[in-house]
């Protein structure tokens, strides 16, 4: 779809990115924020989100300016948690009235998370060109909120655009960040010899994931004989590896169980299948990568959206989903075990998650932005 377009101006872009709270919000927008400079040298790129928020620790180490709005979640907090919230809202929509005006960007683009909402409105407002990332299938509450004034909408899925009324919309797809773009153009997955180690790589997100923690080590020693094959590398999440470690105790395999894993692009590379959740941003870099994974929806998502995440990747080949309650069946030990025997099938998967990763997404939605904010390309 045509996205309205403002006349070319000769000053320096101000692209303004609003939301994060998690990962999976502020990675893809760190990622439109490298491309954004890439494609116009001298931009400014400023990040608005909330002290409590995963930006508030990250933005400041990428070298990026993070202006801070006080608002709190709404959905799932509970009677007294609304009230509270509510409560700010007044507060919080003077805050970003006072932002937009003293930043005055040349776009805005909300990458959700409730920060998003009144930085993304106040803009709107204001007049100035505004735009939603949307990362998962179910969009979150507040990007449903914002599609209502923002000018466009950028879909991962486009099963996300019938939630979102009849915003304008592209599907470009999920940005990743540039360390992993570097390496999935030198990377190429192989299959592992059929009687060779085989290597497994457990992420269950920054804090881990309980019911891996719990249920991966009695998944591994069921396997029988083929668990002297297994090497297993587990992130049990931060404060959570001495817990862990003792649940593989007699596991005939070979295992690491570590707190955090900060290069991940060493651990993707070194793996032979992925067992994870199916955030949108993990579900990103792998299909970029090209990499066989095994996905594990968090059953208490919101909107269960990574269950829909996951069922996209599935329908079109580029992976496995299994459900939070089966990890440790039966099933789950004859999926493990039927992929083991069957290298070739973990290479069809591997080929298939590369065809649909979208590497050019960020590039695509920083370009987008730059002609929303009447910016000419070099």
């Amino acid at each position: 779809m045509d996205i309205p377009m403002t006349s070319p101006t000769s000053t320096p872009p101000h692209l303004v990115i609003a939301g994060g709270g998690t990962g999976g919000h502020l990675f893809p927008g760190v990622a439109v924020a490298q491309a954004f400079e890439r494609l116009a040298p001298g931009a400014r790129v400023t990040f608005v989100g909330t002290e409590r928020g995963i930006e508030a620790r990250v933005v400041p180490g990428l070298g990026y300016d993070l202006e801070r709005v006080d608002v709190v979640g709404l959905k799932g907090s509970g009677a007294l948690g609304v009230m509270r919230g509510l409560s700010r809202l007044p507060r919080s929509g003077l805050q970003a009235r006072s932002i937009i005006k003293r930043l005055a960007p040349s776009v805005v683009v909300s990458v959700g998370g409730y920060a998003a909402g009144p930085i993304t409105l106040a803009a709107s407002l204001s007049g100035v060109p505004t735009a939603l990332m949307e990362q998962n299938a179910i969009p979150g509450l507040t990007n449903k909120l914002l599609a209502r004034v923002v000018t466009h909408a950028f879909l991962t899925f486009e099963e996300s655009a019938p939630h979102l009324g009849g915003v304008s919309f592209s599907v470009p797809g999920n940005p990743v960040r540039e360390e992993l773009l570097k390496l999935a153009q030198t990377f190429a997955y192989e299959a592992p010899a059929a009687e060779g180690p085989f290597r497994v790589l457990i992420v269950g997100g920054s804090g881990g994931a309980g019911s891996f923690n719990e249920h991966l080590p009695g998944w591994f020693k069921a396997m029988g004989d083929l668990q002297t094959r297994l090497e297993v590398r587990h992130q049990a999440g931060r404060n959570r590896a001495e817990a862990v470690r003792p649940r593989y105790e007699g596991f005939g395999g070979q295992v690491q169980v570590e707190e955090f894993i900060d290069d991940m692009a060493e651990a993707y590379r070194w793996c032979d299948l992925l067992i994870c959740r199916a955030g949108a941003t993990t579900i990103a870099e792998v299909l970029n990568l090209g990499l066989p994974a095994i996905y594990v929806p968090f059953p208490q998502a919101a909107d269960d959206h990574q269950r829909f995440n996951a069922r996209s990747v599935v329908e079109a080949g580029a992976g496995v989903m299994l459900n939070d309650a089966e990890l440790g069946s039966e099933r789950a030990v004859n999926l493990l075990s039927g992929l083991m025997r069957n290298p070739e099938s973990l290479l069809r998967i591997a080929t298939a998650a590369r065809r649909i990763g979208r590497p050019d997404a960020a590039e695509t939605i920083a370009a987008r932005l730059l002609a929303m904010a009447g910016k000419d390309l070099p």
